[in-house]
């Protein structure tokens, strides 16, 4: 009995670590959020499209991170994007190294420009 059981989760274990890893898309132009989508799998969705740079991309990314009170994760044209309350980091894959996207005095500009919006409207 226990044999089986061992096997059943060497099994599964083997059948997860062959799973392709989600890619970050590709598409021009288009700022991805990573969501929770079919099956409880992470899924990228749209958020705008012809959105000029990364850097763009984060710093929406930032409003919905803003806005939700949680960090957000996201993509553009093939590269992930993580927004946390610490720092806005960009990576080529889900487990490359992630580099800085604004120095800590832009990110503070970008959190008072979205202030500013939202006292405005």
């Amino acid at each position: 009995m226990r044999r089986r059981v061992w096997r059943g989760l060497a099994l599964a274990l083997a059948v997860s670590a062959c799973a392709p890893a989600l890619e970050a898309p590709r598409n021009a132009g288009v700022c991805w959020r990573m969501a929770p989508g079919m099956n409880g799998r992470q899924d990228f969705r749209p958020i705008s499209n012809s959105v000029e740079n990364l850097e763009t991309c984060a710093g929406q990314l930032e409003g919905l991170r803003l806005q939700q009170g949680q960090p957000v994760a996201g993509a553009f044209q093939g590269r992930y994007i993580y927004v946390t309350p610490e720092e806005i980091t960009v990576a080529a894959g889900a487990r490359a190294q992630r580099y800085r996207v604004f120095t800590p005095e832009q990110r503070a500009r970008i959190q008072a420009g979205y202030a500013a919006l939202r006292k405005g409207g």
